[in-house]
């Protein structure tokens, strides 16, 4: 690597790698994988460098990156199912409204009404409902219209709350 390089490498560093690590450390809720993420992602930038089009601005392109990245993690991670459950009230409330008590809610049975989902299907949904991510960003995320992640979304709620109306949780 010549010098140059090493001087874009820091200026990106300097610019990105706070942003990107608490992004990381949202996703992953460990320090320790998170700063694993950004290593990798810097380690890799040069040559997932040459593949940046500029259809987007480098922000949102590193970004797509460092989400590609974690979810790639948490797939093979043990915590998925941590992190999930986690976000299972949130996914929840979105599928069938707010209630009181958990009781009135299986997070065993989200699940399994998930599990149905593709994995694509089921990260989206994730992302939407649990991170809060806009649709604008989950189009660029997912290289999709934003008319047909809605769509997704739609199906995918559906999917989940006919499997919730089977055991009466969702009326």
């Amino acid at each position: 690597m010549n010098e140059t390089e090493k001087n874009k490498l820091t200026v990106l560093w300097n610019a990105h790698s706070t942003s990107i690590l608490n992004l990381a450390f949202r996703f992953l809720q460990d320090r320790d994988e998170a700063e694993d993420i950004l290593m990798d992602l810097f380690v890799d930038l040069p040559k997932t460098l040459k593949k940046f089009r500029g259809d987007s601005s480098f922000s949102t392109w590193f970004y797509r990156m460092t989400v590609n990245a974690c979810l790639m993690k948490i797939r093979k991670s043990k915590r998925h199912a941590e992190l999930e459950a986690e976000n299972h009230t949130s996914i929840a409330e979105n599928l069938v409204g707010r209630f009181e008590e958990t009781s009135i809610f299986d997070a065993k049975l989200l699940e399994h009404g998930l599990s149905t989902l593709s994995p694509e299907t089921r990260s989206l949904l994730w992302l939407k409902d649990a991170e809060g991510l806009e649709l604008k960003d989950l189009a660029e995320i997912f290289n999709l219209p934003e008319g047909t992640l809605k769509s997704k979304l739609s199906r995918a709620r559906k999917t989940v709350r006919e499997i919730l109306k089977e055991e009466e949780i969702y009326a």
